[in-house]
């Protein structure tokens, strides 16, 4: 159930709502980081929600280490939450 939501609600994803989601969690993003994660997201939401995690690792080559830690530990959370 939670996967089909996700995937209604992806088209509508844009990077201000990315920016505004860090802001909410305590972090704030730069707009190039934002913009990493923006296309990220929207080339690989699908295979991910499927447990295809591999494309993690192309992630992290783009953006910082600290930044990394807390998206995979954010992911984590909600992985055990709604998938």
């Amino acid at each position: 159930m939670y996967k089909e939501l996700i995937k209604n609600w992806i088209p509508k994803l844009t990077p201000k709502i990315i920016q505004e989601y860090g802001k909410k969690l305590g972090f704030f993003l730069t707009n190039s980081e934002t913009n990493i994660l923006y296309q990220f997201i929207m080339k690989n939401y699908s295979e991910i929600l499927d447990g295809n995690e591999k494309s993690f690792s192309e992630l992290q080559k783009q953006i910082s280490p600290t930044l990394y830690n807390q998206l995979l530990k954010i992911y984590n959370e909600n992985k055990r939450k709604f998938l």
